[in-house]
Parts: structure tokens; C-alpha cells; sequence
């Protein structure tokens, strides 16, 4: 009884003093004034992130890929539009006491603060009032990862998406039980990426107590989130550079072949740990995102390890290297010097990028501990990758 009040109390008192979506359960709805508030500087934030993806080269180019026609940018414009339409009369007519703790207010504070700080006013202003709160450093990182992230998660999951209808002509082109299964190997890779793209795109653009995905922090440690970028475009160009690229072709011929029985087994191991990788990621559903806690997820593969995602991962890029090793030596091209650099290089890489995955495991780890929800989900589940093992 002791026990669980200690742990009560130490989940009370970081809910009150680190999570971010605690709310005072005293506060009244918010006013009229508060929910106009938040209207108008969300409006003002969201077009001047807007206006930043139309202009900058890089995401302009991430934002070039197409649905149905239309450029993925317009995606961006139209669901601007429709939140300068439709926001209104969700937050006039809901009023929703989160509100009080809107994180676009609390960064339009600080970014006013700042400005003073700056400005003639800085001489009567203290010497570290630029220096932002614990809430503010939280809130602009939150915002800086939907910024960074939520392109990159749209360009994803359009690519696997535009995929698709090709993979669907060439079966019905060709219906041979070969072509069928190869083609719906293919088929079944892109699913799982375009699947996979859309879950974590819903959550960093999204943030709602409906959608049981509220931030209660987010990642501030430099080295933390290098880690983290250093997988994701344009971060990786020079991690690519060095290990070589980390999403192998998922097209696996063993000597080439696509009729030999090996090429068949290693594609049913892919597939195998393709299906963990997304049920890890339908397990996490609208928590899915990086460098942020939103809730700690304890159902589906996290029952059993506490990195299923990374684990499947990985492993699907083994089964793609399989054949590697393997080389056909009657190709007249075949140059054995050539070959045993391409392997070094190829377990190299692999060792390194999962060596970078590990860490991720690690600093994710050191993250979320501070959150005695995940204290507890790592008593339950002692594993990180294999259950019974490590």
C-alpha cells in the first residue's frame, strides 16, 4: 500500500511539473477570448509554416510528389483553407479547457519576450530572459518536429501509394502464378510503407485528447535527436554517404533467380518482419512519431519487446542482403576483388546502421524514463529485442 502511494504520488507530481498535457482539473472552460486567441496565432503560425514550405527549395522539391494530379504541397494549402474555415467552430462552439495550455500561445509568448529582450527595452530586461521556459522549449521543439517531420511522412507515404497501381497492371498484364506472387511480394512491401507513412503522418500533424495522442514532452537533448535525424532526409546524406543507403532494394533475387527456393524463403522472412514492423506501428497509431512522449503504447508486439519497429526493420534488411553473399560466379562480369570490397562495404554499412538504431533504442529509452509510465512498462516488459534474451 506504502509502495503504490510513493508511485501515486511520483506520477502526480510529474504530471504536474513535465507533462505538457496535464491540465488543472479545477480550470473552467476557456473563454471566448482564449479560444479566439489561440485561433488567430495558430492561423498566423501555420501560414508562416506554410509560406516556408512553398519557398524553401528542399521541401519544396519533398512536396513535388503527386496524388491524383495535384502536387502533395496542396495538400498543405487546402487543409490550411479548410482549418481557417472550420477551426472556428470547433474551438468558439467546444471551448475546450486545453486551450488554457494552447502551445502556439505559449511560443507566441516567448517569440514576444524575445523580441523585447531584443529590442531598446533589453537594458531593463533580466540577462537570461531570452532563455526559454521549461514549457516553451517543449512547445517550439513539438512544433519543429511537426514542421520537419510531416513532410517527409507525406512524401513517403504518396511514393509507396503512386507504387501501387503499376504493380497492379503487371499482375493483370501478366496472371501467371510467378508473376502474381512476385508482383504481390512488391505489393505487400509498398502496403506496408504506405501504411506505415499514413499512421505516422496522422500523428505529427495531429494533437487532441479525442485522439488520445496530447504531448506531454518533447525531445531537447542535441545528441538525442541526432541520433534520431541522422536516419531521416536531407540529415542522412552524409550518413549515407559514409555507411551507404539505409532502405535496401526489397527486390531479393538469390543468385539472381527469381525461381530459386532460397529467394522464396528470404521473401517470406521479409515479409514476416515487414508485418512486425507495422504492427508495431498500428500499435502505436496516433502516438506514432518521433522525439515526442504522446503516451506510452503497451499492447500488440510492445507487450512482448520493447522495440518491435526497429527490430523488424533491421531484419528486413538482412533478408535483403542475404543474397549478397551469394555471388554468381559465372557471370563473366564477376571480379573477385570487386566483390569483396562490395561485401565488406555492405556488412560495414549494415553493422553501422544498426548500430545507429541501437542507439536510438538507447537515448528513446533515456527519454521517455523520466515518465514513471514508462518506468513501469519497462519493469513489465524487461526485453528491448528479443524476448528471453535481450
Amino acid at each position: 500500500m506504502v509502495k503504490q502511494r510513493r508511485d501515486s504520488n511520483a506520477l502526480s507530481d510529474f504530471h504536474r511539473q513535465h507533462d505538457l498535457s496535464y491540465l488543472d482539473p479545477q480550470l473552467p472552460r476557456a473563454t471566448l477570448r482564449q479560444a479566439l486567441r489561440h485561433y488567430l496565432v495558430s492561423a498566423l503560425i501555420y501560414g508562416t509554416v506554410l509560406l516556408f514550405y512553398l519557398i524553401n527549395p528542399w521541401f519544396r522539391e519533398l512536396l513535388r510528389v503527386e496524388f491524383y494530379g495535384y502536387k502533395a504541397v496542396y495538400l498543405y494549402v487546402y487543409g490550411y483553407g479548410a482549418y481557417l474555415a472550420f477551426a472556428p467552430l470547433i474551438f468558439f462552439l467546444g471551448r475546450s479547457r486545453s486551450l488554457w495550455a494552447s502551445k502556439n500561445l505559449i511560443i507566441a509568448g516567448y517569440l514576444r519576450r524575445l523580441i523585447r529582450w531584443c529590442g531598446q527595452r533589453a537594458a531593463q530586461c533580466k540577462p537570461d530572459a531570452w532563455r526559454p521556459s521549461y514549457t516553451e522549449k517543449h512547445a517550439m521543439m513539438f512544433l519543429l518536429i511537426k514542421i520537419v517531420y510531416g513532410p517527409l511522412m507525406v512524401n513517403s507515404a504518396l511514393l509507396a501509394y503512386n507504387s501501387l497501381p503499376q504493380l497492379i497492371q503487371q499482375i493483370q498484364a501478366n496472371p501467371s502464378l510467378l508473376n502474381v506472387c512476385d508482383k504481390g511480394y512488391l505489393i505487400i512491401f509498398s502496403g506496408v510503407f504506405l501504411l506505415d507513412s499514413i499512421l505516422f503522418s496522422v500523428g505529427y500533424h495531429t494533437e487532441s485528447g479525442l485522439l488520445r495522442n496530447k504531448l506531454r514532452y518533447a525531445e531537447t537533448n542535441p545528441l538525442h535527436i541526432l541520433v534520431c535525424i541522422i536516419c531521416y532526409s536531407p540529415f542522412n546524406l552524409p550518413t549515407g554517404w559514409l555507411l551507404g543507403p539505409s532502405n535496401h532494394d526489397p527486390y531479393i533475387l538469390f543468385r539472381g533467380n527469381l525461381m530459386h527456393p532460397a529467394t522464396w524463403i528470404l521473401r517470406g522472412g521479409a515479409v514476416l518482419f515487414l508485418l512486425l514492423l507495422i504492427a508495431a506501428s498500428v500499435a502505436l497509431f496516433t502516438k506514432a512519431s518521433n522525439l515526442t512522449n504522446r503516451g506510452i503504447v503497451d499492447w500488440g508486439p510492445y507487450r512482448y519487446i520493447r522495440h518491435p519497429g526497429y527490430l523488424g526493420k533491421n531484419m528486413f534488411w538482412l533478408m535483403t542482403l542475404i543474397p549478397a553473399f551469394f555471388p554468381n560466379t559465372a557471370d563473366p562480369r564477376f571480379f573477385w576483388p570487386d566483390y569483396l570490397a562490395f561485401c565488406s562495404m555492405t556488412v560495414l554499412g549494415f553493422i553501422g546502421w544498426g548500430t545507429i538504431y541501437f542507439l536510438r533504442s538507447v537515448t528513446e529509452e533515456r527519454f521517455l524514463m523520466r515518465d514513471p509510465d514508462y518506468v513501469a512498462y519497462c519493469q513489465k516488459v524487461k526485453y528491448r529485442f528479443i524476448p528471453g534474451v535481450y
